[in-house]
């Protein structure tokens, strides 16, 4: 060890206490215990007090400060130079006792092994004792007999057969575990590839490398729901699959569509039946994509709803409700399919089933627009944010549903009024064609046929309406809707130029709503009657008298009102015959439904029936031969009920007929 410099810095273990730490500490406190009192057999609490109480009357004190100043500083360097010596003294006694035992067991094996024993013996040992002059040998050999070592033997083999057997029985259990566990992976397997043939997409869950799971969500939704639409595929202990949906709820929900006329359910769309538990893992994961695409939906209408307050489109807590009338609107909410509600049939399942239906197939095109554009270029990198607009699922189906309102009340009005004239015997019958222009998709490139089909229900709408009234006056009436004007439909009326109307009766330019489109419908109808029983029009200047006996459709002219005819009989006296349509849907047109033809009839006074429509048509103010009003009613069950009197019917009488009639001078 006088090898190893002083300067050697080594440290086999922590750094020594401080003295005073040692002289606090228990096991050197009891040594000094032991040491100066010889045990704690003879100190008692007794004792101590009496030590303390003769050191104080000694006037022994404790250490002074400076005593302990001292102690709490040792000397540091001191303190190393001792831990040195002793890790040098500990290595040196390793050393010393490793070299004895190497000695005695070199000592002890070169009797029988000289050569190789004196290898490893050290030279002092060899000058001291020589080699070979330690032995040990044996002295009693085991004690066995025949018997014992034959039952030795039956032990032996005892022990081996009942392991064998015990080898045996393990492995025919793991072969019938391994055999169920085989049947139980192929079922597990079988399970996964009937939901990959499916159709469905089967993958590693991100957080389980381990675990396969399912997509059964659509790739366009929105990130929220994408992110939710991922379950793992776990195997059950018989094999068989089970969906885990993780922290998302799996409690399965639809959008239920409800009909409401005067606040009243009159209809109500389907809802599917729920999946049982145990049924085909295929019709859970179809059920779990229903609940989060109708989940996707009910968000996305709510946003929507939220943007369509000037459609008057209210949303509360639990539905939204979207109106179609003044008395009817749609009404939507989600529904769970655990415990849903049981509605009876109704009248109007049908339209609610077809709302139903619009707004899934909304959200899906909606989806194919976002595949759409995330397959294009994307557009240049701005510090703008992009917008996330709410997509238009109600927009289109207001839309839709007000431009059939509006050419269901034209094609009303229009068939009332080709029916009515047609009852009244006009000549050439009257005509009404409707023809729905077809959708014209936008110029985007490559777009399928289910886009062209999406793009035909929610673009812009437009109908032509033709109503040939006569045989010189055909009129022309095209409806246009567009989800993106806020006015709703536009309307543009317009008449064959060859049309007499044209001068007396011009079309309307731009009519701001549906009133005033038939308000002008019922009135050029009327002008154009009086002008197909007009002989004289006004350009032709003064109006020829006609003979009291001639007939009574002869002798009428045009005047400045286009649905008021006149006739000037020899004398000067004269008639005027009057035409007025009115739609019994104002109200003003009395009760009922329908439209309503009148001819009135009356010789001219001072005042001038031809404006006041109603006071020409008064029986008290008709006192005169040869006046009289005929009406035709189409379509009102009260007008076909005044039709009748005591049980007795009234021939209709043709247009020509009540014409010729009013003609005649009757004095």
């Amino acid at each position: 060890m006088s090898s190893i410099p002083n300067e050697f810095p080594i440290s086999l273990k922590s750094w020594p206490a401080s003295k005073k730490d040692e002289a606090s500490a228990l096991p050197t406190r009891i040594a000094r215990i032991n040491f100066e009192r010889g045990g704690f057999k003879d100190i008692s609490e007794e004792s101590l007090r009496q030590e303390i109480a003769e050191a104080e009357a000694n006037g022994e004190d404790g250490p002074s400060e400076e005593e302990e100043e001292e102690e709490e500083e040792p000397d540091r360097v001191k303190e190393v130079m001792a831990a040195r010596d002793e890790i040098l003294g500990q290595i040196e006694t390793a050393n010393q006792a490793a070299g004895q035992a190497l000695d005695f067991i070199s000592l002890l094996l070169s009797k029988d092994n000289p050569v190789q024993a004196a290898l490893s013996m050290s030279p002092a040992l060899k000058e001291l004792v020589g080699t070979g002059t330690l032995g040990a040998t044996k002295l009693n050999g085991p004690q066995t007999t025949p018997a014992l070592r034959e039952n030795n033997r039956q032990v032996a083999k005892g022990w081996k057969i009942q392991n064998l057997t015990k080898t045996v029985d393990n492995i025919l259990a793991s072969a019938t575990k391994l055999e169920q566990e085989i049947e139980t992976e192929t079922k597990y397997w079988e399970q996964v590839l009937a939901v990959s043939t499916s159709g469905w997409a089967v993958c590693r869950l991100p957080g389980e490398r381990h675990t396969l799971g399912v997509r059964y969500g659509f790739s366009e939704a929105a990130p929220t729901f994408k992110n939710q639409s991922l379950a793992a595929l776990r195997r059950k202990p018989d094999g068989s699959l089970s969906l885990d949906q993780g922290i998302m709820s799996t409690e399965p929900q639809a959008l239920r569509v409800r009909i409401q006329v005067d606040g009243v359910d009159t209809g109500s769309s389907s809802i599917p039946a729920v999946v049982a538990e145990d049924a085909p893992i295929e019709s859970l994961i179809l059920q779990a994509r229903n609940t989060i695409f109708t989940t996707e939906l009910w968000q996305e209408l709510n946003r929507e709803a939220r943007t369509l307050g000037a459609l008057n489109v209210r949303a509360t807590d639990e539905a939204l409700i979207v109106p179609l009338g003044s008395t009817k609107r749609v009404v939507l909410d989600l529904v769970s399919l655990v415990n849903p509600p049981v509605a009876a049939p109704q009248p109007s399942d049908d339209i609610a089933k077809g709302v139903s239906l619009a707004l899934h197939l909304q959200l899906c095109f909606a989806h194919r627009q976002n595949l759409r554009r995330r397959t294009q270029p994307p557009p240049p990198i701005s510090s703008q944010k992009r917008p996330n607009l709410p997509y238009n699922l109600l927009r289109p189906l207001i839309t839709r549903m007000n431009h059939q309102q509006t050419i269901s009340a034209l094609n009303s009005l229009f068939t009332s009024l080709t029916t009515i004239l047609t009852s009244a015997s006009l000549s050439p019958k009257p005509s009404y064609t409707m023809i729905h222009s077809p959708p014209t998709p936008p110029p985007i490139p490559n777009l399928s046929l289910a886009e062209k089909q999406m793009w035909g229900l929610i673009d812009r709408l437009e109908s032509i309406l033709t109503f040939r009234i006569t045989l010189t006056t055909t009129l022309t009436l095209t409806v246009k809707t567009s989800q993106y004007t806020a006015a709703g439909s536009i309307f543009n009326v317009s008449l064959n130029p060859e049309s007499e109307l044209n001068r007396t009766c011009a079309a309307i330019t731009h009519p701001s709503h549906l009133g005033l489109v038939e308000e002008y419908i019922c009135y050029a109808t009327s002008c154009a009657l009086a002008s197909h029983f007009s002989s004289q029009p006004t350009d032709e200047g003064l109006p020829v008298e006609s003979e009291k006996l001639s007939e009574g459709k002869e002798g009428w002219y045009a005047t400045a009102q286009a649905n008021v005819l006149r006739k000037i009989f020899q004398g000067g006296k004269g008639k005027q015959l009057i035409f007025d349509i009115k739609n019994k849907k104002s109200k003003d047109a009395g009760k009922g439904k329908g439209v309503k033809l009148r001819v009135g009839w009356d010789f001219m006074r001072h005042e001038n029936f031809g404006v006041d429509v109603k006071r020409a048509h008064t029986e008290k103010d008709r006192k005169i031969g040869g006046e009289g009003v005929y009406e035709w009613s189409g379509g009102g069950k009260d007008d076909m009920e005044k039709m009748w009197d005591d049980g007795e019917g009234e021939v209709v009488r043709s247009l020509g007929e009540v014409v010729e009639g009013a003609g005649k001078w009757i004095e």
